[in-house]
């Protein structure tokens, strides 16, 4: 895996998803459609918390709390949470090239005590996940009866080729 390479797939696939939202009311992105965070507006802020709070507290070493971030991003408009959502993309775009050596510890979610995780590891978890949440917001714009937007990796390659 070339992690720089994902990194960049998660901030073009992100990158179409703002743009795509930023083409929303206030009143839409904040409708309650889709469980289990909701609306639009719940999984942007689910999305960017699991970044924000894991870069800060399992690489940085800091002591955030989750509530605050929830609050401050639950409180921006669309246009807001846009920009701090690109904000953390790109670092966690950053982390790719960086914290190689990366031994983060992580709950055990399906079990008890901890467990480790790794630099590619980290990278792939935040990724995936914000990939599952893309998708559940393209099904939200659906439901509105809204175009929703590719973003799979085999468009990421198609994009690569197109610029070239």
């Amino acid at each position: 895996m070339n992690p720089i390479k994902f990194a960049d797939y998660h901030l073009w696939a992100n990158e179409r998803v703002r743009g795509k939202l930023l083409e929303l009311t206030e009143d839409e992105y904040r409708m309650e459609l889709i469980p289990p965070l909701g609306s639009i507006k719940g999984h942007v802020i689910h999305s960017i918390l699991a970044v924000e709070y894991n870069l800060r507290a399992r690489v940085e070493g800091d002591n955030p709390d989750p509530r605050g971030i929830v609050d401050t991003v639950a409180g921006m408009t669309i246009q807001y949470a846009m920009i701090h959502w690109e904000k953390m993309d790109h670092q966690l775009f950053d982390f790719a090239s960086t914290h190689l050596d990366l031994d983060a510890t992580f709950p055990n979610f399906l079990g008890e005590g901890e467990m480790q995780v790794n630099h590619d590891d980290f990278l792939i978890q935040y990724v995936v996940h914000t990939s599952y949440h893309r998708g559940q917001i393209m099904s939200a714009l659906r439901m509105m009866g809204k175009e929703g937007i590719g973003t799979d990796y085999l468009f990421y390659l198609s994009h690569l080729e197109d610029k070239e």
